[in-house]
């Protein structure tokens, strides 16, 4: 079955089920590096509430054999029994008074970007780009995020300039900075994914294995850090905070290299010296390529901070972004 057939029966089947007091529409939503989501928004007659349900995974189901039926099924329960699904009431763009304090910016690529950035205000950091986005939290462990577009800034009568002031006093207030070893990262994180299975011995035996085997080795691994903020929600952002990259580097006393493992989270490393950039950026392409979905890549090259020109630079000469994202 075609794709654009399948939206068009899953949005036929949706209307007869939920009946003439729903309007239904097919909505394509640009996310970032050219990654393009189809989804259905769902609204009641005389609601200003959208919800939406991305589409894409479902026709993937259906492409390994689960029926039609089926899926339509799962989608209408999944409208009427999913509180955690994305929306975003549209009264509240409708004015920049209500909507200004929860006004973030985010780093993303520039190359991989360039018809997006057209409509996004946006400003050059290296050859990535800081837009501006809505953060709204919708419950207590959700957020809904939308890109803020030129039209926006025309509809609220305020200049680029007053966007971007707006964004840089909010995002660190609203998205903080954390700096974690990696291996607490691992730690925190295998606790949240096996709960009450979670068994703290096994894993720190396994660090230990690890250290003990880099040491008989010679291996020269790193001590790595993770640069994000506490929701994990578009962090390598956290690079671009005032002081936070210099304030690092100056309490371990070296200077600092950045290695940008996602949009939502970089790594940060000391810089004694010895390493590789080139090497470096190789290895973080062939990860982004392999292990981080398209819409989360951020970039192939290695950055460094010095403490004595206290400026973020790059260091590398990293493939185009742009020639894997499709991959």
């Amino acid at each position: 079955m075609r794709y654009e057939f399948f939206l068009q029966l899953v949005k036929e089947d949706l209307e007869k089920r939920l009946g003439d007091d729903y309007i239904i529409t097919l909505q394509t939503i640009p996310k970032n590096n050219g990654v393009i989501r189809d989804g259905l928004s769902i609204s009641k007659t005389g609601e200003s509430v959208s919800p939406t349900i991305y589409l894409n995974d479902w026709y993937q189901k259906l492409l390994e054999g689960e029926p039609l039926p089926q899926i339509c099924h799962q989608i209408h329960q999944l409208y009427l029994t999913d509180p955690n699904l994305p929306y975003l009431d549209s009264q509240v763009l409708s004015s920049y008074e209500s909507v200004k304090e929860h006004i973030a910016y985010k780093l993303i690529n520039t190359q991989a970007n360039g018809s997006l950035l057209k409509k996004l205000p946006h400003i050059p950091f290296h050859d990535m780009s800081l837009i501006c986005y809505l953060l709204m939290k919708q419950h207590e462990n959700s957020y809904i995020t939308a890109f803020i577009y030129k039209e926006h800034l025309k509809a609220w009568k305020i200049r680029e300039k007053e966007l971007f002031l707006a964004a840089i006093q909010n995002t660190p207030r609203l998205l903080p900075p954390v700096i974690q070893p990696m291996n607490d990262v691992l730690k925190q994180l295998s606790i949240e994914m096996l709960g009450d299975s979670y068994q703290d011995t096994p894993f720190d035996i396994l660090l230990e294995a690890a250290t003990e085997y880099r040491i008989q080795e010679n291996t020269l691994f790193p001590t790595l850090y993770v640069l994000t903020n506490p929701v994990r929600i578009n962090g390598a952002a956290c690079m671009a905070y005032p002081h936070v990259v210099k304030d690092f580097a100056e309490s371990r006393n070296q200077d600092i290299i950045i290695l940008p493992s996602s949009i939502h989270e970089v790594l940060l490393v000391e810089d004694d010296g010895h390493y590789d950039y080139e090497d470096m950026s190789r290895l973080v392409g062939e990860i982004n390529r392999s292990e981080v979905p398209p819409e989360d890549r951020l970039s192939n090259q290695v950055y460094r901070y010095s403490r004595e020109s206290g400026q973020i630079t790059v260091v590398s000469h990293g493939t185009s972004l742009a020639g894997i994202t499709n991959q």
